[in-house]
């Protein structure tokens, strides 16, 4: 009865040392993937920094921009100039 005890653990720890093998391979195998994407990120890090150094001035080109009111006020200045004209020249063409 011992003895098929002992048999019964040395076949378990025969397969645990097969199991741990595996996991070393895959861990291996996990760390080579990670070292290849390791120097993947680097190059999206200089990605990024060049794209940076593009957006820098971003936002003053933005708030160069013309703001809603000073479009609106352009767009009813040009109407009311229209109008007078138009107003004008019938005026003067009635006569």
């Amino acid at each position: 009865m011992l003895e098929q005890r002992v048999a019964r653990l040395e076949s378990d720890l025969s397969e645990v040392k097969a199991m741990l093998k595996d996991i070393g391979k895959e861990l291996i195998e996990i760390k080579i993937g990670v070292t290849k994407l390791d120097g993947k990120f680097e190059k999206i890090d200089g990605r990024f920094v060049g794209l940076e150094g593009r957006l820098g001035g971003l936002d003053t080109r933005i708030s160069g921009l013309p703001a809603t009111w000073t479009i609106l006020g352009i767009v009813f200045t040009t109407w009311a100039l229209g109008s007078g004209i138009l107003i004008f020249a019938m005026n003067f063409l009635k006569r």
